[in-house]
């Protein structure tokens, strides 16, 4: 009886190993297809900004130009949003791969930067009141629990604001990877040190505390 008893209970583990290891190589090729699918977007989008950047230094500028440069610029930021929302939802999914997405998200914060320059560039070209935008500076990866709460609520009162302004984008950087043109641009406000932080058109500048009076009334 015993020896029969064994034998079950090594063939359950025997079992037990290979869903277990099947689930682990099922995980791992889930996985491995989104980071695939983030590096295609990821290209994408680089060949896009270029075209756009390209754009805006040969442009002779008149009303019709300034318009389908606007246009394109925001489906370019619609997109780029959209795409973030869903690194987002890959990033809290990750389980085998969390230090990969670590390197992808500092790419496509260099983009976003990139996004965000180029955009100075078509308000400085097409008008300071063409658009808004709202940047929403934070700390990646976020660990502290204080921390990830401040940063969702940021997050909440950046996107009320951005659906409070007309013809605004929100553009949300990890402020903290290293990024060279990213520190070149922010280094002028004087709250660049806090860890999350507000930007509106490049001039009103929000730590956590004083952009809660943006969503007050």
């Amino acid at each position: 009886m015993e020896i029969r008893y064994r034998h079950y209970f090594i063939e359950a583990l025997v079992i037990t190993l290979i869903l277990f290891i099947m689930g682990f190589l099922l995980g791992f090729s889930l996985e491995s297809a989104r980071n695939a699918e983030l590096t295609e977007y990821y290209n994408s989008t680089k060949s896009d900004l270029g075209l756009l950047e390209s754009q805006l230094k040969s442009l002779d500028v008149d009303d019709e130009e300034c318009s389908k440069l606007i246009t394109q610029n925001f489906e370019l930021g619609n997109r780029i949003y959209e795409q973030a929302l869903i690194f987002q939802d890959y990033e809290t999914a990750a389980i085998f791969t969390k230090s990969e997405l670590v390197e992808e998200h500092r790419k496509f914060d260099i983009l976003k930067t990139i996004y965000w320059i180029n955009s100075i560039g078509i308000k400085k070209t097409c008008g300071d009141d063409s658009f808004e935008t709202i940047v929403y500076l934070y700390e990646y990866p976020a660990t502290q629990i204080e921390e990830i709460s401040k940063q969702r609520v940021m997050e909440k009162i950046s996107q009320e604001v951005r659906s409070n302004t007309k013809e605004s984008i929100l553009i949300p950087i990890a402020k903290n990877l290293e990024i060279s043109e990213l520190t070149e641009l922010i280094k002028q406000y004087d709250k660049v040190n806090e860890s999350v932080l507000l930007i509106i058109n490049e001039r009103e500048v929000y730590g956590y505390e004083e952009s809660k009076s943006l969503i007050s009334n």
